[in-house]
């Protein structure tokens, strides 16, 4: 008999880890479309306007994120909740949320961009919108390998359109070329996911039913935790953008995202065992933080050559040594306090990782305040570090709280209460 369970197990195992390679392939794609089109442009035009794109970068995401609400998130626990509603909560979310979308483009109006300009940026956001809409459909199917060829589909669509305009290119092609790409995408998931989301037919009584006010106050907590967590990441950028020229702005830009790709290795590590982690207990989860602090101070060195190389080879410009330190710092503290997030998702302490996010958002801008009218670029890398340690002590302290306050919940520590 024990014989006969092991190639059921072994099947259980292959698709597993089948899902965890397609997902590593998908999430990649981002770091490698966003290295890739950076570099074609600075390459064919110049890093000025890769920097005056980065502008349009930071604007259209920000608004498509409150736009979002928090729906993937929120979704996927619906969906878990309900599966027999998930059309139903799926066309809500998306209905509910249109009326924020029309308060975007309004905004994009009043940015200063022309009016055709404008037009551009709305066509990208729908675009993005409805993108993200659909992503949850990836993640709660572990569609990830069809997730892979749409990124790879649309990577090609503006390698091509960049190389083909070459000098010629300005910021309105690329925004152009991105609402182009994003639509795109949006239009495979559609394809991909209709049976799911569209309706027999829409009329006004069907939107009407759709709308619900209520969808925001039960998505507000995941709104929260995205948003705090995007400008917390992004802070810095918004900062370099108001006080240095465009030509550091793309720069920065370049590096800081490199550097954010380090970080990110960690959850590439991690995501495949949360499910394992919840079951565990405290001290269990800081031995896991332990290590992977420890497997990223191994991998960091190199990692940060690696870096210096692709600046100086493939981007053609360097930095000095002390962008290369002040990265590096800001790459390590992730690798410990991540575990630790989950740990306080598991305590049901999402408000207390919603807190750590806007001290760090907020020490981070205070911190770039202060030094990049005085020592420029660099002020920018050292006040992200710093933020990153600030938000590491934090955890910390957070986490010794849970391990002598928490307990009592925890199966393994349990027995002696």
């Amino acid at each position: 008999m024990p014989r006969q369970s092991s190639p059921p197990k072994l099947a259980k195992f292959r698709k597993r880890a089948g899902a965890v390679i397609a997902n590593s392939v998908n999430s990649l794609l981002l770091p490698v479309f966003n290295i890739v089109i950076s570099y074609l442009v600075i390459r064919f035009a110049s890093i000025d306007l890769w920097g005056e794109f980065v502008y349009w970068l930071i604007i259209v995401p920000l608004g498509v994120h409150v736009v979002s609400w928090g729906n993937k998130e929120y979704l996927l626990r619906a969906f878990s909740f309900n599966p027999a509603q998930i059309a139903k909560t799926w066309q809500t979310s998306l209905i509910s949320r249109s009326g924020l979308f029309v308060l975007l483009c309004v905004a994009l109006v009043f940015t200063g961009a022309s009016s055709g300009q404008s037009l551009l940026l709305i066509l990208w956001s729908l675009g993005l919108v409805l993108f993200q809409s659909y992503e949850v459909f990836v993640v709660y199917k572990k569609d990830f390998l069809f997730a892979a060829l749409v990124e790879a589909i649309t990577l090609t669509l503006l390698v091509v359109g960049i190389i083909n305009l070459g000098a010629d290119i300005t910021s309105n092609w690329l925004i152009f070329l991105f609402g182009l790409a994003y639509l795109l995408k949006a239009g495979l998931y559609l394809l991909r996911y209709h049976r799911l989301t569209l309706p027999p037919e829409i009329n006004l009584a069907w939107l009407t039913d759709r709308f619900e006010f209520k969808y925001f106050s039960l998505a507000f907590p995941f709104f929260l935790l995205g948003f705090s967590g995007m400008l917390q990441s992004r802070i810095d950028l918004y900062a370099v953008n108001i006080f240095l020229p465009k030509s550091q702005v793309g720069q920065y830009q370049v590096f800081i995202n490199l550097m954010i790709y380090l970080q990110s290795v960690s959850a590439f590590i991690l995501i495949p065992f949360v499910k394992s982690i919840y079951r565990l207990g405290y001290t269990s989860i800081q031995r896991i933080s332990v290590r992977l602090f420890g497997l990223g101070l191994l991998m960091l060195l190199p990692a940060l050559v690696l870096v210096q190389l692709m600046l100086a080879y493939i981007y053609q410009f360097t930095l000095s040594p002390y962008f290369l330190v002040a990265g590096g710092l800001f790459v390590l503290p992730i690798y410990f306090y991540l575990p630790i997030i989950y740990a306080l998702y598991k305590a049901d302490q999402q408000l207390t990782v919603l807190k750590i996010n806007i001290i760090g958002a907020g020490l981070n801008f205070g911190l770039n305040l202060l030094l990049l009218p005085s020592i420029g670029m660099i002020g920018a890398v050292i006040a992200s570090a710093i933020s990153q340690w600030v938000m590491l002590a934090a955890y910390l302290m957070q986490h010794k709280g849970l391990r002598d306050g928490y307990a009592v919940i925890v199966p393994e520590l349990s027995s002696g209460h």
